[in-house]
């Protein structure tokens, strides 16, 4: 199978990332380990692929130690405490899609799993991706569990299944959640999920890349009906001695306090980032149309130029022909419906890492990173001809494509000289401006 050089690239200097990643945290370095995570971003991989390549071999890696007595349960918890702070630093990148957005999961590690790390990077994933996530972390007794399930009725139910002790508790667990929210989707993670719960059908998310996909062909299939002979096989190790769970866990007051705090301040700083993509959410989007606003469209702009493979890609600017007149023979309400009409076709027509705002009264603007002039083309002719072409519209559309220089006023004067060539050429056009820029009137 061919793969991408361009995509496939950055993953390449994932092992050499993971190994100095695994440096810092044997000796507990916050700082040593957000300078790896910051070369990770600049070397072009995604906050997932880090989450996925650099920060989880590293913390297996970790966990081999101290299964091999090489470091304590001290060092344990203080390097899950520098990978939980550095999840932090990756939560905000993450989130790509409006809050609460799409449909509600909930995410729990079963009773007696105490390691959650997996767990809380699938979480920032799903959460940044719109997900309303439920997160309620470690060692979740079945019964609340349960209450939860049946109080939110998630759409998706993650668990958490990491050590190879109680296999009747996480049989237990399945079967309170199918009993609690029928109409949820249960998907299972952790190295010790036993195999037959994924050969009959349940889902199994191996990492935070993957999780998206699986989430989405979850939701495109009818809940999973329990099979209750594979679940009655697994009961009856609910009631092992307890000493076998705490010796897959073994810890100390002292690290245990340790890990404790730095959950509850993890936990109070993503919420500082979730408030604060509140706030950017209510001023970087456009009320009418639910798209970005010009502010949001600048801060793009501004966005690409530190991004890798931003030297590639195009802009459209889109001009509504005709507006004036409905608003002027229909009113203003009418125009109002033509507009999220437009923005929504338009975004229809977009790839899926592709940007578009309301930076004006009729006008649109189209970010698409790393397209060919080819590519602009194609997508703008999608854009002319989807919009001439719906019969609720009384309008077309003409617009100016440039592509992306290093100057931002450069690429939108251009834009916008080849829209006015589109808007004198007849209109319902596409027309291309020069590969130079244009000189910047002073």
């Amino acid at each position: 199978m061919i793969r991408d050089p361009e995509r496939r690239a950055p993953n390449a200097d994932a092992p050499v990332l993971a190994r100095r990643y695994a440096d810092a945290l044997r000796i507990a370095r916050t700082a040593a380990a957000e300078q790896v995570v910051d070369d990770a971003l600049a070397a072009g991989l995604t906050p997932a692929a880090i989450q996925s390549l650099v920060i989880e071999p590293a913390m297996t890696q970790i966990g081999r130690l101290w299964e091999a007595n090489a470091i304590t349960v001290a060092d344990e918890h203080l390097a899950t405490a520098v990978s939980q702070a550095v999840l932090v630093k990756l939560f905000d990148r993450l989130s790509v899609a409006r809050p609460r957005s799409r449909e509600r999961v909930l995410l729990a590690a079963v009773e007696g799993q105490h390691h959650v790390l997996g767990l809380r990077m699938v979480a920032d994933v799903m959460e940044g991706s719109g997900f309303d996530v439920l997160y309620l972390g470690a060692d979740v007794p079945v019964d609340a569990l349960r209450r939860f399930a049946a109080e939110h009725q998630p759409a998706i139910t993650g668990l958490g299944f990491a050590v190879g002790v109680g296999f009747g508790v996480l049989a237990e667990s399945i079967h309170a959640v199918h009993e609690a929210c029928p109409a949820t989707r249960i998907m299972l993670g952790g190295r010790a999920v036993p195999p037959g719960l994924v050969e009959a059908g349940y889902a199994r998310v191996d990492n935070s890349m993957e999780v998206l996909f699986v989430a989405e062909r979850l939701l495109r299939e009818e809940p999973r009906v329990p099979n209750p002979a594979l679940l009655q096989l697994l009961r009856p190790a609910r009631h092992e001695p307890r000493e076998g769970r705490e010796a897959a866990y073994a810890t100390n007051a002292v690290a245990e306090r340790m890990a404790d705090v730095t959950e509850g301040a993890t936990a109070m700083a993503r919420e500082y980032v979730r408030l604060a993509g509140t706030f950017k959410d209510l001023a970087f989007r456009d009320p009418l149309t639910d798209l970005g606003n010009r502010r949001a469209f600048d801060d793009r702009m501004h966005a690409r130029r530190t991004t890798p493979g931003s030297e590639r890609g195009a802009l459209l600017m889109i001009d509504v022909d005709g507006f004036k007149a409905v608003n002027d023979t229909h009113g203003h309400a009418a125009g109002d419906v033509l507009l999220r009409r437009i923005g929504a076709i338009t975004l229809k027509a977009l790839r899926s890492h592709d940007f578009v705002a309301r930076v004006g009264g009729d006008e649109f603007a189209v970010l698409l990173d790393r397209a060919t002039r080819d590519e602009a083309r194609i997508v703008a002719a999608r854009i002319t001809h989807a919009i001439a072409d719906d019969a609720d519209l009384p309008v077309t559309v003409s617009i100016g494509l440039s592509p992306l220089h290093d100057s931002i006023r450069a690429t939108v004067l251009a834009a916008d000289v080849a829209l006015y060539k589109a808007k004198a050429a007849g209109r319902n056009a596409v027309s291309e401006a020069a590969d130079a820029p244009l000189p910047i009137p002073v």
